[in-house]
């Protein structure tokens, strides 16, 4: 073999052996990088939920007036004065009313029973709690605990094997929120419009996903979630659009709540009032004496 052949042979065996070497190192401090990367995920992630379990913990009974505005595939349709008072973990009751002030139905219910009653045709109904009905009358698949909790500025954790944060690309500013007693309105978090955010990620298992909430940058504030059915399918979505202070407690100002077509109801709270007290019987109704 020439010696100039022999001289290129050695050159390449010593390359591939640098190459080799390299790549085993790249290799191996990626598996480090992954492994700490997953590390640090999973304790922000811990931190993220135990904040979301902890706040407004305390705020077990609520009621507010405001309006409520159906929506029909992204649409508004009819809108109606409402009145709802609410009980942890999951009774609740509201009275919907026509533009003259008299009510035309109300609901009451908790985690066993559901009572219906029309007020212009006078008719009671009684139904075993599914969400199936409360998606009949606003299109949404929701559950009365999620209801409340949402409306005491809690987020609803429906239960998980595994979560994970990611980064959300939504760039927005931060959410609205009214202060205490009026005045001006002011913005719970940063001025300047986020640099994207934030998904937490629920999974039942390893693929099928269970909830989603999207923070803001700040990982403080929340603007959305979502919250799937065994299926897979979205039941419903709760979109943050104002909050408001109420005695030391952020709780919704404007909340929209919407299926995958984009029919469901918004939510314009103009009163509210934590802490008040409630009975069993407000949230059971009885058919009218003939």
């Amino acid at each position: 073999m020439p010696m100039r052949q022999l001289q290129r042979n050695r050159q390449l065996t010593l390359i591939l052996l640098i190459c080799s070497f390299f790549f085993s190192a790249c290799s191996g401090l990626s598996t480090r990088v992954s492994k700490r990367e997953k590390h640090l995920n999973a304790l922000e992630t811990g931190k993220l939920l135990s904040s979301l379990r902890n706040q407004n913990l305390d705020l077990k009974t609520f009621k507010g007036v405001g309006r409520i505005t159906h929506i029909k595939d992204g649409k508004k349709t009819l809108s109606n004065r409402i009145a709802w008072i609410g009980a942890a973990p999951d009774k609740f009751r509201t009275v919907l009313s026509s533009a003259s002030g008299q009510p035309f139905l109300s609901f009451a219910g908790d985690a066993q029973w559901f009572y219906f009653f029309d007020h212009g045709k006078i008719q009671f109904y009684k139904h075993r709690a599914d969400s199936s009905i409360i998606k009949r009358a606003f299109s949404v698949s929701i559950k009365l605990d999620d209801i409340v909790s949402i409306l005491a500025g809690r987020i609803p954790i429906h239960q998980y094997r595994s979560a994970v944060l990611i980064k959300d690309r939504f760039t927005r500013k931060a959410p609205l929120m009214l202060p205490q007693g009026g005045g001006n309105t002011v913005r719970s978090g940063p001025s300047k419009g986020d640099k994207g955010g934030y998904i937490l990620v629920l999974k039942r298992g390893w693929v099928n996903i269970q909830e989603k909430i999207y923070f803001y940058a700040d990982k403080i504030n929340i603007r959305k979630i979502e919250v799937f059915n065994l299926a897979g399918a979205l039941a419903y979505r709760a979109e943050f659009d104002k909050m408001q202070n109420v005695n030391g407690y952020q709780v919704p100002a404007v909340i929209i709540f919407s299926n995958d077509e984009g029919s469901g109801f918004r939510l314009d709270v103009e009163r509210y009032w934590p802490h008040v007290h409630v009975s069993p019987s407000m949230f059971v109704l009885s058919p009218p004496e003939s």
